[in-house]
């Protein structure tokens, strides 16, 4: 194979549609997904109120880590649930069982995220009525 057939390293029109394609999805979970939309609101609620009360870079950072990590499941359990129903239209076991664990799994990570959240903010919420 000589250089000339060689593909580039980078294809920027294949990554500008990438990107494309990408935010196509968060827009469609975003409009069609309750849940998503939540998530969304309370993250950048508590990435702001992380941000006004100077919580540390590290808790910052990690705050960022779970919020973004729910999102990514919703993500992940969205494409899931339609992957499954476009598989079938009829009630299945199957089809239930492969949606409830995604939807436990955006469950168990967002009860991480919440502990996480206590555990940077709750010191500071007592500190604050204790004064």
């Amino acid at each position: 194979m000589t250089s000339k057939n060689k593909p580039p390293f980078i294809s920027w029109p294949r990554l500008i549609k990438s990107f494309r394609y990408a935010s196509e999805g968060i827009r469609h979970t975003w409009a069609n997904e309750q849940n998503f939309r939540i998530h969304s609101i309370l993250g950048a609620l508590v990435i702001t109120v992380g941000w006004l009360i100077n919580v540390t870079v590290v808790e910052q950072a990690l705050l960022i880590l779970v919020i973004g990590g729910v999102l990514g499941l919703e993500l992940i359990n969205t494409a899931l649930e339609r992957s499954v129903d476009m598989m079938t239209s009829e009630y299945r076991l199957e089809a239930k069982i492969i949606k409830d664990v995604a939807a436990g799994a955006v469950m168990v990570f967002s009860i991480t995220a919440v502990l996480v959240g206590i555990t940077i903010f709750l010191p500071r919420i007592i500190s604050f009525f204790a004064q």
